[in-house]
């Protein structure tokens, strides 16, 4: 049995490695494919609003421009690396987008960026701990530091981005380090959106394509807890245009939590997929007991599929409560229809099925 679980493992290592070489072609792909799609673009005045956006070279980031752009805002994006975000200048008319460097480990950096906006979205985030880049700061510390300095600069609206399923008691630093983050604004500021989504769909997501690039190349794949966690994955779109409807909004709640239209297993969604790229595949449940064993020898990868952390997190599902809270806001009260996931993917995972 040992050896058998030891033979999968290194089988299921050497097709992943195989993926990784296509993650940069995939992004520049879908950079020069949404360039030039037709856009109707309201040109924006010397008064229009100004939106700025940290993080707004990610994948939410990218479409949030694009439908900033077409109503007419005057856009400023913070990235660490402006040269790699120099394909969203089409997505507006000339003048209308700024990208500016931000390092987000100095605060007269992010004091900089922030000055003269209407509104500023927080989009920064990442999902494993680097040598730069911890939980602790990123997500607990980087969210109240911004939101005093929209205060200082009496900022119209501070919108954050979390995570649905955030918890201070969590196994996982991820889901506790974002719950710090969501109490580090409400510390510092009243006027404050944060929004919880499920995981986030789309063209160049990191969800259905990630699954999918290895379904693509290996022969089996693990489904770790027997593939039993739930998710509600939600369309991009519609996260993003609930927050430029949100921006338009007098009567706003705090806090939104967003989820698409179905409810998917793990399993649910490998399956989902396989059919979608027309793939058959040997689907091997693990349990949790003996996933971080299984999990292990990938931590030594450059890209690693799974994290220890990341393990912790899928022991919890991601989904809306069914409980009824009037202070928290949903898609609906913005008469936006969730789009369904099986609809979409179609339109993005057709290039695995070849």
């Amino acid at each position: 049995m040992t050896i058998q679980f030891l033979s999968f493992s290194r089988n299921f290592y050497f097709f992943y490695i195989e993926y990784i070489l296509y993650s940069q072609l995939i992004k520049l792909y879908y950079s020069i494919i949404t360039s030039t799609e037709d856009r109707k673009i309201n040109i924006p005045s010397n008064k229009s609003k100004i939106v700025s956006i940290l993080g707004g070279n990610g994948f939410i980031g990218r479409n949030l421009v694009r439908e900033l752009a077409k109503d007419g805002y005057r856009i400023k994006i913070g990235t660490r690396n402006p040269a790699t975000a120099n394909h969203l200048y089409v997505s507006g008319v000339a003048g209308q987008i700024e990208v500016s460097r931000v390092n987000v480990n100095d605060e007269r950096s992010i004091n900089k960026f922030i000055q003269g906006s209407d509104y500023v979205v927080n989009l920064v985030g990442i999902l494993e701990e680097r040598k730069r880049q911890k939980f602790q700061y990123i997500h607990g510390e980087l969210p109240g530091i911004i939101a005093k300095i929209c205060v200082d600069y009496n900022v119209r609206r501070f919108i954050h981005m979390s995570s649905l399923g955030v918890d201070i008691n969590s196994s996982s630093k991820y889901q506790r380090s974002k719950a710090m983050g969501e109490a580090s604004i409400q510390r510092e500021s009243s006027n404050y959106t944060i929004i919880r989504p499920s995981v986030v769909f789309g063209y160049d997501d990191n969800f259905f394509n990630q699954f999918a690039r290895i379904l693509s190349l290996s022969p089996i794949f693990p489904l770790i807890g027997n593939g039993d966690t739930k998710f509600q994955p939600v369309y991009v779109l519609d996260l993003v245009r609930l927050i430029v409807s949100h921006i338009k909004d007098k009567n706003r709640k705090n806090i939104y939590e967003i989820g698409g239209k179905e409810i998917y297993s793990l399993r649910e969604v490998i399956e989902l997929i396989l059919a979608t790229i027309s793939k058959k595949r040997i689907l091997i449940p693990i349990p949790f007991s003996l996933s971080k064993i299984f999990i292990t020898p990938m931590q030594v990868l450059p890209k690693r599929p799974i994290t220890f952390d990341q393990l912790e997190s899928l022991k919890t599902d991601n989904i809306l409560l069914q409980t009824k809270n009037e202070d928290i806001g949903k898609l609906e009260d913005y008469d936006i229809e969730a789009c369904s996931a099986k609809n979409i993917i179609p339109e993005y995972l057709g290039r695995f099925s070849s």
